[in-house]
């Protein structure tokens, strides 16, 4: 019995690791491409596709005004990277609730 217990919430565990790691990829992605290639990112219809993957992108424009120092753009990269990847997570936990919830389930007889 307590072996099961044990185990009851790997699942969870390894979806919700996943969806961080994804998060925070498609993240680290975005904000390579804005700073190797800011042209790339300044139009409005990739900026609008960007931020509909990573809606934390958002702040490029925020910073986009302020001068350009290491410190900001190193806490403005990790805050995008880090809020995306909890978004993720957050989202995919959501998703997991449902699936446990609504789905039937078959009980052995």
């Amino acid at each position: 019995m307590q072996q099961n217990q044990r185990h009851r919430y790997d699942t969870l565990v390894i979806v919700l690791s996943v969806a961080f790691v994804a998060g925070m990829a498609i993240a680290v992605l975005l904000v390579a491409l804005w700073r190797n290639r800011p042209a790339a990112i300044a139009s409005d219809a990739s900026f609008h596709a960007a931020v509909a993957l990573c809606p934390p992108f958002v702040l490029v424009r925020v910073v986009g005004g302020m001068d350009d120092t290491a410190l900001s753009l190193v806490l403005t990269a990790g805050t995008i990277i880090m809020a995306n990847g909890s978004l993720y997570a957050g989202l995919s936990a959501f998703a997991y609730w449902g699936f446990v919830t609504f789905w039937p389930h078959h009980k052995p007889q």
